[in-house]
């Protein structure tokens, strides 16, 4: 087909979405849901997502899986959890959106989407009073991904464009690599700046330093458009930090251990065989602790029970598969395997804690597992000011005409800095957000 006609098909859509992220993929099928045509448009759907290289867990209260588990939970409860992190830093609109609407994202997700949800219960997460973690069965990123494309493939109202670069937008829709798209409305879900270094250098100057493992096309882009029509910017200096995450690369695959170890019992240590934090106070701000110890890398040593608890998670295991978790008989192999002094381990695997963790059952104990980490973004979670309806509002509080965001694009539920991420919240974001995109922009 020549690239006229290619255009001319194009253009005959309700509902233009730029981006196949989740908060992409959730605006898609909502809209598709209430009889819009939909095209999905992704710049290369072979390149790792943000969504691809996560946990896959989503944050909802007041869910059906609790109710099951007997996990008394509300949206309520999960707001208070928010503002315990952040302070009174999230927009207030945002907060009872995220909140109150992800139990209902979760539930389409199984109920419209298809997709096969459980309550993780492996673990108790910092940041949430109760079990609220979603997943699909192999609590990986890459599998929710696959599954929800799955699921757009089998909308016949959705267009899937892979290969098409959105460029800009228009006030009848999207300039794209592949001409116009003409759209009654438009979703932004291109993800946030993670991927673009000059803008986390300008808002996020501590995680500059940070290796972003985040999605490869994180790069403003969809923030700088709406920021173009007079969008109002919010919370621009919040990131999620990582810190279990490997400086290395094996066979072009950056391992990532997830942000449960801690939990579990997992302790960290310097170049000088030191521990020097509470592993447990949460995984973004334990990011830059990390990083200003000397070369900004640390030991993360475990036990046995602990890596078995931790195999429920899909980065986890991926990590284990790739050979980047080794298993030492005692602390001489320890220290050892990893060139810490020996002495100075002893000596701190002997100490009471001194820095304030919430639970301390002591040091791990031998068999030990361990891995090195370092710093890493894995996203932003700064981006344009929405209402309910995920409609993109200016600094007066009026709607930018037709034009919707969720996902990245959008300020998160996070706060400022990095302290108050919270894990899953930022897919409690981007799948409630998109859910109320989508089902706006198909009206």
């Amino acid at each position: 087909m020549g690239a006229a006609g290619h255009t001319s098909r194009m253009k005959r859509f309700d509902v233009v979405v730029a981006g196949a992220g989740a908060a992409g993929m959730m605006a898609a099928l909502a809209a598709a849901d209430a009889g819009a045509r939909v095209a999905l448009l992704e710049r290369d759907a072979a390149v790792p997502s943000t969504l691809s290289v996560s946990g896959g867990l989503i944050s909802a209260a007041g869910t059906r899986w609790q109710d099951a588990a007997g996990e008394a939970d509300s949206p309520e409860t999960f707001a208070a959890d928010v503002r315990a992190k952040s302070g009174a830093e999230v927009d207030p609109v945002l907060l009872a959106t995220v909140t109150q609407g992800a139990a209902e994202a979760v539930a389409f997700l199984a109920d419209v989407a298809g997709l096969p949800i459980h309550l993780h219960t492996t673990s108790r997460w910092p940041g949430h009073c109760a079990m609220r973690l979603h997943a699909t069965p192999a609590e990986s990123g890459a599998e929710l991904q696959a599954l929800l494309r799955q699921a757009v493939a089998r909308q016949p109202r959705i267009t899937f464009r892979d290969g098409v670069t959105v460029t800009a937008l228009r006030p009848e829709g999207v300039a794209t690599s592949a001409g116009g798209m003409d759209g009654g409305a438009v979703v932004l879900a291109t993800g946030g700046f993670g991927g673009a270094p000059g803008l986390v250098a300008r808002y996020c100057p501590e995680a500059a330093r940070a290796v972003h493992v985040g999605g490869s096309h994180a790069d403003g882009a969809g923030i700088a458009w709406a920021a173009a029509l007079g969008a109002e910017l919010l919370c621009m200096g919040s990131y999620q930090g990582q810190p279990h995450v490997s400086p290395h690369l094996v066979g072009g695959v950056r391992p990532r251990f997830g942000a449960s170890l801690p939990a579990l019992g997992a302790v960290l240590v310097n170049r000088l065989g030191q521990r020097f934090v509470a592993e447990d106070i949460g995984p973004s701000e334990l990011t830059a602790h990390l990083l200003a110890q000397p070369g900004g890398v640390a030991v993360e040593v475990w036990g046995e029970a602990a890596q078995q608890a931790a195999l429920a998670g899909g980065p986890f295991r991926r990590a284990v598969e790739l050979g980047a978790v080794v298993r030492c008989a005692d602390l001489s192999e320890l220290a050892a395997r990893f060139g810490l002094p020996e002495a100075a381990l002893a000596e701190t695997f002997a100490a009471p804690d001194r820095f304030g963790r919430r639970r301390w059952d002591g040091p791990p104990r031998a068999p030990f597992h361990a891995a090195e980490v370092t710093g890493a973004l894995a996203h932003t979670q700064g981006g344009v000011r929405v209402d309910a309806n995920a409609r993109v509002l200016r600094a007066d509080g009026s709607a930018i005409p037709r034009l919707f965001a969720a996902g990245g694009v959008a300020c998160g539920i996070s706060g400022r800095g990095a302290a108050g991420y919270v894990p899953g919240n930022g897919l409690a974001q981007s799948f409630a957000l998109g859910l109320r995109a989508g089902r706006a922009a198909a009206r």
